[in-house]
């Protein structure tokens, strides 16, 4: 049984009879006579907590020059590797149960992370080869014995500082299969790549001319299992966009806009700016 069914069943036995479901964003309350606020957390906290998938097996091809043989989420910001900052960001957030998806510099990431202990983390590894790397699509197919039922995708090279409670309960609250976050991002920080209307994604594509589009994928996306599934013959290896527009085409993903820009490592430019970005924060705390 579910914590949140959990949660209702035991309202019954403490406050005698049915409570009063109301749905704001996903963020389910309850409300009676003696009132469920206790309850509220604690089944909001279990469905929150959700898995993190982070696609983290690439080459890192426009920054190796600067970083031989060192796999992105080492290399070096702001004083120690990449994937430490991602990871205590994630904490932050509430969310502890971690899937990387790793294939060049596969053991090295591995001896870095090694459990997420020391992140308060759960981190659990899905392995490519790195002679026969799958795409981000691909890797999300071969790690589909560890997926739950659904999971936040995130990129190895991307630090997104976002609500990502907000985020995760917008998408648990709507019904499709899928969700991307979108920042207006008016090609400023990247190309953008995609278009948004009534509350969808409508169309997705990285080859898209520099005047199409406003919005573009945040780099934080949401999925059910069944999507994933139902890519399983897909000859290997494809990127995550094909699914991404399969679904925009279709009708099924959904968008959630943010306004906090994000950041990457994957140029020398965007460890830059990250840095300083570290550095503000620092210096405020």
């Amino acid at each position: 049984m579910s914590r949140t069914r959990w949660a209702i069943r035991l309202a019954f036995v403490l406050w005698g009879g049915a409570p009063t479901i109301h749905w704001n964003r996903a963020w389910l309350r309850f409300s009676s006579t003696g009132g469920l606020n206790r309850l509220t957390s604690y089944a909001n906290r279990a469905d929150r907590d959700i898995q993190v998938v982070i696609l983290a097996g690439g080459l890192g091809t426009r920054v190796s020059h600067l970083w031989p043989g060192k796999p992105k989420s080492l290399i070096p910001v702001a004083g120690q590797p990449f994937i430490g900052h991602q990871l205590r960001l994630l904490a932050a957030n509430g969310l502890h149960r971690v899937t990387l998806c790793i294939g060049f510099g596969a053991e090295a990431v591995q001896e870095y992370v090694g459990d997420g202990r020391r992140w308060d983390m759960e981190v659990t590894y899905s392995h490519e080869d790195s002679e026969d790397l799958a795409g981000t699509g691909g890797a999300l197919v071969r790690a589909l014995p560890l997926l739950n039922g659904h999971f936040l995708v995130i990129y190895g090279d991307a630090y997104l500082p976002v609500d990502y409670k907000a985020a995760i309960g917008a998408f648990l609250s709507q019904p499709l299969p899928a969700m991307m976050c979108v920042f207006r991002n008016r090609n400023r920080w990247d190309r953008s790549n995609a278009e948004v209307r009534e509350g969808k994604v409508v169309r997705y594509s990285k080859q898209g001319t520099a005047d199409q589009f406003e919005f573009i994928d945040y780099g934080m996306n949401f999925f059910r299992r069944s999507v994933i599934e139902s890519y399983r013959n897909c000859p290997q290896p494809f990127d995550l966009a094909l699914i991404q527009s399969d679904l925009a085409r279709q009708g099924k993903l959904a968008a959630y806009e943010v306004f906090t820009r994000f950041y990457e490592i994957g140029s020398p430019e965007g460890v830059e700016q990250l840095e300083w970005y570290l550095s503000d924060r620092r210096t405020e705390e």
